[in-house]
């Protein structure tokens, strides 16, 4: 007989395998906002199910996160980031240095988001787990190389987004690959704007 942490495991994963289910139903029916507000339940979910400590369940009507009640390593400044916006056809991701103990920017354009769901997707069909190293260097619609950090840009918004995950050094995997580019445009067009 399974203990009750099994049980509570088990029940942990098939909410996320069903949140995750929804995260696609929802894409392919154009509601965007559901899209990311699912997907932010499901990588909660997932955080919880890893070990990790959930720094935060976002609410659907703010960006900022509010720390978890209890003891953490993590201040309450970093549990607030990453952060991501959108300006214009612009992605910016706020983050913040713990050596420099402030925020940082960084952006990357639309089309940078783009080129890397395309790497990606191409690499990741069903499922497969994927390194950087087979798509880097991303090349943009002119045949030129995109600078490696805004391709990690884009990457940190897909895996915040709930439709990447990593799998330590081996790489990543796409949650839905069916679904991931109308996913990836339904994240974008739900993002903050600054």
């Amino acid at each position: 007989m399974a203990t009750y942490t099994e049980r509570a495991s088990d029940l942990l994963s098939k909410a996320e395998k069903a949140l995750r289910d929804l995260v696609s139903e929802a894409a392919m029916s154009g509601d965007y906002s559901s899209v990311v507000r699912i997907a932010e339940w499901a990588q909660t979910i997932r955080e919880l199910l890893h070990g990790k400590q959930a720094l935060q369940v976002r609410s659907h009507r703010t960006a900022k996160a509010k720390p978890t009640a209890g003891k953490s390593h993590v201040s309450r400044k970093q549990g607030e980031y990453p952060r991501f916006f959108r300006n214009d056809n612009e992605l910016i991701r706020v983050a913040w240095s713990k050596r420099a103990k402030r925020q940082y920017r960084h952006k990357a354009a639309y089309s940078v988001v783009e080129a890397v769901a395309r790497a990606m997707h191409e690499k990741g069909a069903e499922g497969r787990v994927f390194s950087t190293d087979v798509f880097l260097p991303v090349r943009d619609r002119e045949a030129e190389d995109i600078p490696n950090y805004q391709v990690y840009v884009a990457i940190a918004l897909l895996k915040h987004a709930g439709l990447i995950d990593q799998h330590g050094r081996q790489g990543y995997s796409i949650r839905q690959p069916h679904d991931f580019r109308n996913a990836v445009e339904a994240v974008w067009k739900n993002l903050p704007r600054q």
